[in-house]
Formats: structure tokens, C-alpha cells, sequence
């Protein structure tokens, strides 16, 4: 009976994660990746968590010097004290070429094969890195040359029972798969360039021989002192037990319009154009779920935080109809904001859809928010573009929410009537209830008014009704009768 393959931790928790554990312990792996995208960044991390977990490290450079090494570490505030580096080039200065009637790279690959093996068995490392398999590549002739020293430099190194990273930097002309083929484990590290922005970084795992693993591609950074791994999110694999929490929004006529308090575990989208109440509809839901004893995570990609932080503080006056006399549960920051009450300032230039979506999954799982709100979702948008996976990703964010048993609010601008042919309109199809603000002009005055198109949990009303907001909140006024709906005198009641 073959061994059980025991796991080996690479020192970057979400990785292991992904990984299902860790890498293959005493197995060879690929890292492979464009330069830039951080495969040396990530070596030096193995080897360093190596030296937390008692195991021996050799860093086999083919490339570059141990100065440079020790100086990348530096940057990232990491000490490789403990870790065995050895500079290994392809043509060693001190040492002539051998007299042979070999060609030259026949000769001089199967020496460097030789040396790299002598080095990593006199070593005795538990944990190996060897950088960059490219100079081996440049020395082979043709393709089944270098797949011939391929497998000869894994039966050595498999021989060693060390755990063996090989990085490749994957600028040959022509792609080559004999690499992946001779491993055991292969993770492909990718860096995409946007037309505005910082550049994307994501990583798959193509193959882990004899091992489970997550599939598809995972967003990551790499951050001064880190390297930080969003594993895509599988919504089936979260679930948190419990009865659904009534939310209401604290004004007795929204409440009434809406047909009574939204769920935990269901999804509102609330449409409108520029300016006419969607964030402070969405605030009078976020602080009246705080007043409730729950927590909040709101991700906003337009306001700034000092704007929408002031205008909580103002809606905390609470408006006509409004549960004005409850202070927010847990007391109130220093900025006067509730304690309860989680702001994330969102870049969309600067942050990718997997790291968006595990700052939403940190509040969830970590802060137990029970109200997660995006405003809005046209900015949201601009981060996965190039996707083109709207509905798919929002939908696995939406059942992920439903399963953490999470209300989640998202505002969408549009100025037409409602489109589900396009983005983000779109978005509606999959969401459980539907708020529907806009303008109408009354005695050559802009008015605001507010109507409710769907709600999947219950009946609710379909009155098309006046809304004015005030600096403590909003506001419902009556049902406006017109002949066309949108004018005729509708008075705010008191």
C-alpha cells in the first residue's frame, strides 16, 4: 500500500486553503508566472515559514546573486537567517568547460543538472527552492533534450526527500509543457495589465498530483512584509444556523410601503437616478439595523468616507416617524459614528473582484455584520470589466449572503426606466426585492418619489408615493394620484 501524502504549509494561510492543506510534502512543485508576479516573493515565504516549523531551507539560485536575495528579503522586512543560500550559474567563472565530444549545451545542461542535485542532497534541506528553471530551458537544444534532464533532475531531487519549488519564469518563445508534465504539482502565477489602475495579479493551480485542490483563479497582492491570496468564493461551503432577523428601516410609511421588514438572507436592490436618495435610503436601513443590535458593513465606491461618515452622524437625529429616542447599540465612536457600523472606502482602480469580495466575507465572518451594503454596483462594475461576469459573481456573493444568513442592500444608478437586458439592471433579475426611486416635476418644481416593484417574501404595496429627505433622513408622503402618476399634489405627512 502506497504512503499517504502528508501536507506541507507554504506560510501563506489562503493559499494553503486553496491547496486544501499545503503542498505534497517530499514532492516536486512548479511555480510559474511572467516576471513580476512574485514567484521569488513567494519562495522566500516557504522557506521562512520553514524555519518556523523547524525545517531546514536552501535557496538554489541560477540567476541571481545571494545579495540580491538577501536584499528582496530586506524589502519586505523578512530575515533569512537560517536559510542556507547558494548561487548556482549556469557558467561558473572558476570552473573551464569540460574537454568532451558533446555538443556545448549538452554538456553544460547535464553539469548543471549534476550540480544543482550535488548541492540540494549536500545540503540535506527539508525545504528546497531552486530559481529559475529558465536557465536550464536556455541550455537544451531541443525540447526532448531538456524533458530528458528534466526527469533526471526530479529522480535526484525525489531521491533528496526534500520538498523541492522550482520556479520558471516563462519566457521561452514557444510555451512548453514538459515542465508540468515532469512535476508533481504545477501553480501558475498571472499579472494583468488594465487599460487605468494598478495591475491585476491572480494565480490558479493547474495540477496537484494525488491531491485535492480548489480550482479557477484566485485574485492576490503582494504587500510589503506579505502576499495576500483571496480564494475565490464557493457559496455552498459557507452556511451559519439560525431564524432570519427582521429588518426595519424605522420610518412607519417605508415600512408600510415595503409591505413590512426585509429579511436576513434575502438581497434589495434600490434603483435610481444621481442624487435622489439611494444612499440615504440605504443609511436609514444601516442605522436602524445598528439601533436593532446588529452590525453593519457598508462598502462605498463613490462617497468619501468623511462625507458619508457625517451624513450617518446627521441621520442618527433620526427623522419624523423614526425611532429617534433609541441610541445605537454598542455606543458610538470617536468620529460620533456607531461602533456597530463598518465603512470600507472601495478604489475601484486599485482593488480586483476577489479582494473585494473577501473584505465583504471578513465582515461577515469575523465582525458577524448582518447587513452588508454596496453602493453602488455601477462602481463595483468598473472592478471586474474585463470579466464580464456581473450576474455570475453577484450571484454567488448573493447566495454566499443568503447562506450567512446576511440582508444584503445594493444601489444601482440609472437615469431610464428599468432595463434587465443591461447592466446593472440586470442585476435586479437575481435580487429578491426591488425599491425604485426617481424624480417628477409638480409645479415646475423636481420632486422625489418612491415605489416598491418587487419583494419576493411577501406581499407589499404598489402605491407610487412622494419622498422627501431631510439631513436626519427621509421622509414618505402620500400616494400620487395623477392621471400619468408623476404629478398632482402629493403633501408630506407629518
Amino acid at each position: 500500500m502506497a504512503p499517504e501524502l502528508t501536507r506541507i504549509v507554504t506560510g501563506v494561510p489562503e493559499l494553503d486553503a486553496i491547496l486544501r492543506g499545503g503542498l505534497l510534502r517530499q514532492r516536486i512543485h512548479l511555480i510559474e508566472g511572467r516576471p513580476g508576479t512574485g514567484k521569488t516573493t513567494l519562495g522566500l515565504r516557504y522557506l521562512i515559514e520553514g524555519i518556523k516549523q523547524g525545517d531546514r531551507g536552501l535557496y538554489l539560485t541560477l540567476s541571481e546573486t545571494a545579495q540580491e536575495l538577501h536584499a528582496t528579503a530586506h524589502n519586505h522586512g523578512w530575515s533569512l537567517d537560517g536559510i542556507q543560500v547558494i548561487e548556482a550559474m549556469p557558467l561558473p567563472s572558476d570552473q573551464p568547460a569540460p574537454q568532451t565530444i558533446l555538443l556545448p549545451t549538452e554538456s553544460e545542461l547535464s553539469a548543471l543538472v549534476d550540480r544543482i542535485a550535488d548541492c540540494v542532497d549536500a545540503a540535506g534541506a527539508d525545504r528546497v527552492v531552486i530559481d529559475s528553471m529558465v536557465e536550464i530551458r536556455l541550455l537544451a537544444r531541443d525540447s526532448a533534450h531538456y524533458r530528458r534532464q528534466i526527469i533526471a533532475l526530479r529522480q535526484r531531487l525525489t531521491q533528496a526527500g526534500a520538498t523541492v519549488l522550482l520556479l520558471d519564469d516563462l519566457t521561452s518563445d514557444g510555451r512548453e509543457y514538459e515542465l508540468q508534465s515532469a512535476v508533481h504539482g504545477v501553480v501558475t502565477l498571472e499579472q494583468i495589465e488594465r487599460s487605468f489602475g494598478a495591475a491585476r495579479r491572480r494565480m490558479r493551480v493547474v495540477k496537484l498530483r494525488g491531491g485535492d485542490f480548489q480550482s479557477g483563479w484566485h485574485d492576490y497582492v503582494i504587500q510589503t512584509g506579505e502576499l495576500l491570496v483571496f480564494p475565490s468564493l464557493i457559496a455552498q461551503e459557507h452556511h451559519r444556523d439560525g431564524p432570519p432577523i427582521d429588518i426595519l428601516s424605522g420610518v412607519e410609511r417605508l415600512d408600510e410601503l415595503v409591505g413590512g421588514p426585509l429579511a436576513t438572507g434575502s438581497s434589495t436592490m434600490i434603483l435610481g437616478p444621481s442624487g435622489v436618495g439611494k444612499t440615504t435610503l440605504a443609511l436609514q436601513y444601516a442605522l436602524a439595523t445598528v439601533r436593532a443590535g446588529h452590525r453593519v458593513g457598508y462598502f462605498t465606491f463613490d462617497e468619501s468616507e468623511t462625507t458619508l461618515r457625517s451624513r450617518l452622524v446627521a441621520h442618527m437625529g433620526g427623522g419624523e416617524g423614526s425611532n429617534v429616542g433609541q441610541g445605537p447599540a454598542g455606543g458610538v465612536k470617536q468620529d460620533g459614528t456607531p461602533r456597530h457600523f463598518f465603512l470600507r472606502r472601495v478604489n475601484p482602480s486599485r482593488i480586483s473582484p476577489g479582494e473585494f469580495i473577501w473584505n465583504v466575507r471578513r465582515l461577515v465572518e469575523d465582525q458577524d455584520a448582518r447587513l452588508i451594503i454596496i453602493d453602488s454596483i455601477n462602481s463595483y462594475l468598473d472592478v471586474i470589466r474585463e470579466e464580464k461576469s456581473l450576474l455570475l459573481q453577484m450571484n454567488e456573493l448573493f447566495s454566499y449572503l443568503s447562506n450567512m444568513n446576511v440582508l444584503a442592500i445594493v444601489i444601482g444608478a440609472h437615469s431610464a426606466r428599468l432595463d434587465t437586458s443591461k447592466e446593472p439592471d440586470a442585476l435586479s433579475i437575481i435580487t429578491d426585492n426591488i425599491i425604485s426611486l426617481r424624480y417628477y416635476e409638480q409645479d415646475n418644481v423636481v420632486r422625489k418619489a418612491i415605489c416598491v416593484l418587487k419583494k419576493r417574501g411577501g406581499r407589499h404595496s404598489h402605491d407610487l408615493c412622494a419622498m422627501h429627505l431631510a439631513e436626519d433622513g427621509v421622509r414618505i408622503g402620500a400616494r400620487i394620484d395623477a392621471p400619468d402618476g408623476l404629478a398632482g399634489e402629493a403633501p408630506l405627512e407629518a
